[in-house]
C-alpha cells in the first residue's frame, strides 16, 4: 500500500491539481500574506473561490467565502489552506451531491414510510421562531425536504435530518416549504486523510462550537487557563523579540470552556491596549482537541488571523468597516467581527456551572462518546469526484442536539440545549468569524 505523506511537495502538488483558470477551485490568485505591524511574522494564505458556483444554481447566484490557511510555518499555512479550501467546496457543491439522499415529505409521512429509520423530531428544527410562528414553525403534516445521512449513534441504520440544517439555504432548493432555519454553515463539515479522520474533525468541531454558543449566548463561566501566553511564547514561538512587541501591544487570555465535553475546547480573546482606538480592539479564536496545549495554540492562531483580517479591512474595504460599527441585526460572518475590532468586547452576563466529565485518550472514543448527547447524530460523505486521488476526504456531520455556528445576532433561541442550561442571557452578537 502506498502511503502519501502531508509533506509540503504534497500539498503544493495538491493545489496544483485544483488550480486553474477554467477548471480551478480557486480564483487566479493566492496570497501569501504578509503580517501587520505590531503583529510578529507568521505564515497564512488566502484566495477566493472561483466563480464554480455558476455550474450549480440554475439564476445568477454568489457565493462568498474567505479561505485562508495559517500557521507557524509555511508548510502549516499550506497544508490547512488546501483542507479549508477544500472542506468549503465540497460544503457548497451538496446541493448537488445531496440529490439522490433527499425525499420531500411530511414528518408523519416520514417516520410512516421509513419505520425502521432514526427521523430527527419536531423539538430540534423548530428552534429559530416563536412559538406561535406558523409561518415558519413546521408542523407533522407540514412537507420538508429531509436528507438521508448515517447515524454515528446506531451504526448501519440511517438517519433523516431536515435538509435546512444541512445545507446553505436558497430558495431553488426551498422554495415550496416553510423556512424553518436562517441558514446552514459549514460547522461540522471536515476535510482530512481519511473520511473516519475527518468524521473525527468534524465532530470535534460541532463540540467546540456548542461549547462556544454555551459560554456566550448562555454565559457559562470558563476557566482561565494558566501559563499558557508562556507556553505560546516559548514554545510555540522561541520568545522572539517580535512576539514580546505583540504582547506589549495586545493582551491575550485563554479560558477553558470545555464544559461537560471530553475533549478540551479552548477559547482566546485578543485585546488591545491601544487606549487611542488605533488597533482592532476585539478578537476571538476558539479550538477543541485531545491535546490542551494544542488547543491553545490553534486558539490563538485563530484569533490571531482574525486580527490580521481586520488590521486590513479598514483600507481594503474602508465603507463596510465604518458602517460595521452601528449594526444592530447582523446575518453575515464578516460584519460582527468588524463591529468588536472597533467597539471592543462587550459586557457579558455570567452563571457558574460545575462539571466533571473524564477526558477521552483517543479519537476512537470519540464517537462513542457521542451517545451521551446525542440520538440523532448523522454524517455522509460528500467527497467530490475532483478530489478522489488527492487523499482529500470530506465528511459532513450534524448533530441536531448540539449548538452549531448560528448568525451573529440570529442563534437558535428556542433549541432545546440553550434550555438545558437556563436559556440565553446575553443577547449580543457573537465573535466568531
Amino acid at each position: 500500500m502506498i502511503d502519501f505523506q502531508n509533506t509540503e511537495n504534497w500539498n503544493l502538488y495538491r493545489k496544483e491539481k485544483l488550480s486553474g483558470n477554467v477548471t480551478g477551485i480557486w480564483n487566479n490568485a493566492t496570497f501569501l500574506g504578509a503580517s501587520s505591524y505590531p503583529i510578529f511574522p507568521y505564515h497564512y494564505l488566502t484566495s477566493d473561490f472561483s466563480s464554480f458556483e455558476k455550474n450549480i444554481y440554475e439564476k445568477p447566484t454568489k457565493i462568498i467565502y474567505h479561505l485562508s490557511g495559517y500557521g507557524v510555518s509555511f508548510v502549516e499555512s499550506l497544508v490547512s489552506f488546501v483542507g479549508e479550501s477544500s472542506e468549503r467546496y465540497a460544503y457548497t457543491l451538496t446541493k448537488k451531491t445531496l440529490e439522490k439522499n433527499i425525499v420531500k415529505l411530511s414528518y408523519f409521512e416520514l417516520k410512516k414510510k421509513f419505520a425502521n429509520d432514526l427521523v430527527v423530531p419536531l423539538k430540534y428544527i423548530n428552534i429559530n421562531y416563536p412559538s406561535d410562528s406558523l409561518e415558519h414553525n413546521v408542523n407533522e403534516n407540514d412537507r420538508i425536504s429531509w436528507v438521508r445521512m448515517n447515524s454515528l449513534i446506531e451504526l448501519g441504520k440511517f438517519v433523516w435530518i431536515p435538509l435546512q440544517l444541512v445545507q446553505m439555504f436558497d430558495n431553488e432548493s426551498f422554495n415550496y416549504e416553510k423556512r424553518y432555519a436562517n441558514t446552514a454553515v459549514s460547522t461540522g463539515t471536515a476535510s482530512q486523510e481519511t473520511i473516519i479522520k475527518a468524521i473525527n474533525s468534524a465532530i470535534v468541531e460541532y463540540l467546540q462550537i456548542d461549547s462556544f454558543n454555551l459560554w456566550w449566548f448562555n454565559g457559562i463561566k470558563g476557566k482561565t487557563v494558566s501559563n499558557s501566553i508562556d507556553f505560546i511564547s516559548e514554545k510555540c514561538f522561541g520568545g522572539s523579540i517580535s512576539f514580546e512587541n505583540f504582547k506589549n501591544n495586545f493582551q491575550i487570555k485563554f479560558t477553558d470552556i470545555s464544559f461537560d465535553k471530553p475533549i478540551f475546547v479552548i477559547v482566546c480573546e485578543i485585546f488591545a491596549k491601544d487606549s487611542h482606538g488605533n488597533l482592532p480592539k476585539y478578537t476571538v479564536g476558539v479550538q477543541g482537541g485531545l491535546s490542551k496545549n494544542n488547543c491553545i495554540y490553534r486558539s490563538f492562531m485563530e484569533a490571531l488571523t482574525v486580527l490580521e483580517y481586520s488590521m486590513n479591512l479598514c483600507w481594503i474595504h474602508p465603507d463596510k468597516y465604518l458602517s460595521a460599527k452601528n449594526k444592530n441585526n447582523i446575518d453575515n460572518l464578516d460584519d460582527n467581527v468588524l463591529m468588536y475590532a472597533l467597539k471592543g468586547k462587550p459586557k457579558l452576563n455570567h452563571v457558574t456551572k460545575y462539571f466533571h466529565v473524564n477526558k477521552i485518550n483517543s479519537t476512537y472514543d470519540l464517537i462513542s462518546s457521542l451517545s451521551n448527547f446525542s440520538k440523532y447524530a448523522g454524517f455522509l460523505n460528500i467527497t467530490p469526484v475532483e478530489f478522489e486521488y488527492l487523499n482529500l476526504n470530506i465528511a459532513r456531520v450534524i448533530i441536531p442536539e448540539l449548538l452549531p455556528v448560528a448568525l451573529p445576532t440570529f442563534p437558535p433561541q428556542r433549541h432545546p440545549r440553550f434550555k438545558q442550561f437556563g436559556g440565553i442571557i446575553n443577547r449580543v452578537a457573537h465573535p466568531l468569524a
